[in-house]
């Protein structure tokens, strides 16, 4: 199996000699330079990477554009749990935004009042910050545009309103009290000769918000025309994902002074990090089938909100599991309707899915290979008393998780909050992961992430150690040396894409492992997880003349091990002379690859994330072609029953 994108220096054997007889003096110089306070620290992201396919409809602000839309008629609501954002996939009578940098989030917000918000931050629509180490990190960031809204109809009522609700910052960092950061609203009053946008409304940075706050703007005479459109606008710094405001619930109604929702609702609001046994999100599934009871979770706890001046009861929820990695269901289970777990609720509450519904087996053992299944949950919503149907919007009644069974073990739910990084020169970490069986180590996912300063030409050497027996559950002695210069690697393909970086020889592995790397310099940057925390019992520290410490910032680091669970190895195989003459092209092509084989094999493709996106089978020698879902990059493997034959990269371009 081919991995994810690598920029792995195998050293020659001559090479390796003279890195092996420098390696002294090498790691002197890092013990003897540091001249600065040695910790781990946690900042904000900079950086998110986006897929480079959204890139194009996204670059364009909206602010001041002409719109693209057709104009809406009330009422305008929008929660964000579905894909409401011009760039997403979705038919026009669901899209309520023009071309905008901004993305959708389901991780960044604490307790949004519905699953889903919409954040706005110092990054361009291609995930990256607006401006590196500027001289003045200040300035305008992101701006959201609605559609346009039909409200000449309304010209002679009083009760227009936009309502929101906004947080500052959530898990991620926020806009300051007290400083020029702010967030503006804005009114289209459709004058064509001059600037039709009027701030109606400013709102300033509040510090450690948890808490989301509603808000609500008349709209009056001067706006109730056909053309109206209202804007949000950010003021803060440039240089990434800080200054952040995520909006939720955001409508335009009649009647509309009251924030919505004030009627009865109920809603998710938090989405499960995983459907296996703590501390695990992901595993290979050959390993969990082993034991397969001891790692399925016996409880999956969301979080809901009942909206309204009354309670509310929730009703008939449910759960269905169905594989989507190959075509057709292969494992679905419903359980009844008619549950009632939670009966007249107020506020935040909680279900759990597992508990409650009592499934008899969520992911069907007989399966083979590495299967990714989508777990829907869903729950009906009446009112307290009366049992009538509300008026709440359904999207938010249902969520799906994502639960994949591929070549690693996992803690981190996919998405990074924040960064971390080991604040000196030959700075040394380890993550310990226990294996339920064993296999061969091939090498190590990391998701760095960039801050302030390019990192990509900081160098790494991958570390891995075993147990200290006299001190359980602490790194102990290196399993196997490794010499081999790394570099991270940052995307533009997808948020919070993982590299995977090869061990210099792939090493057989069993019980309780560490997996991290050595640093160079100081601050290499890597994603961290902020909606799980796994750190404190798993993660480890040092830097020269230390001993190891135990991690104390909260959240889980997103670094995984890669095994190679019974398939081919991912390194380079020796005899891949005889069939060089294999070509991918054009390359970078458009959507379609062109295969040139010289020798009959199975050819398989795998996406930067290392997930099985096609299996093309046996092919004979000759041409091919193959049709790329979506731009990005792809690694395709040929192979027989015994070996790996080639691997090969190709980049569609959209």
């Amino acid at each position: 199996m081919v991995g994810t994108k690598m920029k792995a220096w195998t050293l020659s054997s001559r090479m390796m000699n003279h890195w092996k007889s420098g390696c002294l003096v090498f790691f002197t110089i890092w013990l003897g330079s540091v001249a600065h306070a040695q910790e781990e620290t946690v900042r904000d992201l900079v950086c998110i990477p986006t897929h480079e396919a959204s890139i194009q409809p996204r670059s364009m602000m909206g602010g001041g554009s002409a719109a693209i839309l057709p104009p809406m008629a009330l009422p305008f609501v929008d929660d964000f749990a579905w894909p409401s954002l011009y760039h997403e996939e979705g038919p026009v009578n669901v899209k309520r935004w023009e071309p905008s940098p901004v993305r959708r989030t389901f991780t960044m917000a604490s307790n949004p009042p519905t699953i889903g918000c919409v954040t706005l931050e110092g990054l361009k629509a291609n995930g990256m910050a607006y401006e590196l180490n500027p001289l003045d990190p200040e300035g305008w960031t992101d701006t959201l545009t609605s559609r346009r809204i039909l409200l000449e109809d309304y010209s002679g009522l009083d009760s227009v309103a936009l309502s929101f609700w906004y947080q500052c910052g959530g898990l991620g960092n926020g806009p300051d009290d007290g400083s020029t950061d702010r967030l503006e609203i804005d009114f289209n009053n459709g004058d064509d000769l001059m600037d039709p946008w009027q701030t109606v409304a400013t709102l300033d940075g509040i510090d450690n918000d948890l808490e989301f706050h509603p808000f609500v703007i008349h709209i009056d005479s001067t706006f109730l025309h056909n053309d109206f459109q209202f804007r949000f606008r950010t003021y803060g710094s440039t240089e990434g994902n800080v200054d952040a405001w995520h909006l939720d619930y955001v409508t335009v109604r009649e009647d509309g002074m009251i924030p919505a929702p004030e009627f009865e609702e109920i809603t998710f609001v938090t989405q499960p990090t995983s459907f296996l046994v703590e501390p695990w999100t992901a595993m290979p599934w050959p390993h969990f089938v082993t034991n397969q009871s001891l790692y399925t979770a016996d409880e999956v706890v969301t979080v809901h909100r009942s909206f309204g001046t009354a309670s509310n009861s929730q009703e008939n929820i449910g759960l269905k599991v169905q594989r989507v990695d190959q075509l057709g269901t292969v494992s679905e289970w419903t359980p009844p309707a008619g549950n009632i777990p939670n009966n007249s609720v107020n506020g935040l509450f909680t279900t759990d899915y597992v508990g409650e519904t009592s499934p008899s087996a969520l992911f069907n053992p007989a399966i083979s290979g590495f299967p990714t299944f989508h777990v829907s949950l869903w729950e009906d919503e009446v009112g307290a008393a009366n049992g009538t149907t509300q008026d709440g919007v359904t999207d938010n009644d249902s969520i799906v998780h994502v639960q994949t069974f591929a070549d690693y073990y996992a803690y981190d739910d996919g998405s990074a909050e924040k960064a971390y990084a080991l604040d000196g020169t030959g700075g040394e970490l380890a993550l310990r992961f226990d294996l339920e069986q064993p296999d061969t180590l091939e090498g190590v996912m990391i998701h760095f992430t960039p801050f302030f300063d390019d990192a990509s030409t900081e160098n790494f050497v991958l570390k891995v150690f075993g147990e200290d027996p006299d001190n359980p559950g602490q790194p102990g002695d290196p399993l196997q040396e490794q010499f081999t210069l790394h570099q991270p690697m940052y995307f533009t393909e997808g948020y919070d894409e993982f590299t995977t970086y090869l061990l210099d020889q792939p090493l057989a592995v069993s019980g309780t492992i560490f997996v991290g790397f050595i640093q160079e310099d100081d601050r290499i940057n890597i994603g961290l997880d902020k909606n799980t925390n796994t750190n404190p019992d798993h993660l480890w520290y040092t830097f020269p003349g230390s001993g190891w410490n135990a991690s104390t910032i909260e959240g889980s680091l997103m670094i995984r091990p890669r095994l190679r669970v019974g398939q081919g190895s991912l390194a380079s195989v020796s005899h891949m002379d005889a069939v060089t003459e294999t070509v991918l092209f054009p390359n970078p092509g458009g959507a379609a690859c062109s295969i040139d084989l010289k020798q009959r094999c199975e050819v398989l493709v795998w996406d930067a994330t290392g997930r099985l996106v096609d299996n093309l089978g046996f092919l004979a020698t000759g041409l091919h072609q193959w049709q790329a879902p979506r731009a990005g990059t792809y690694w395709l493997e040929g192979r027989t029953a015994e070996t790996t034959l080639w691997c090969k990269p190709w980049i569609s371009k959209p």
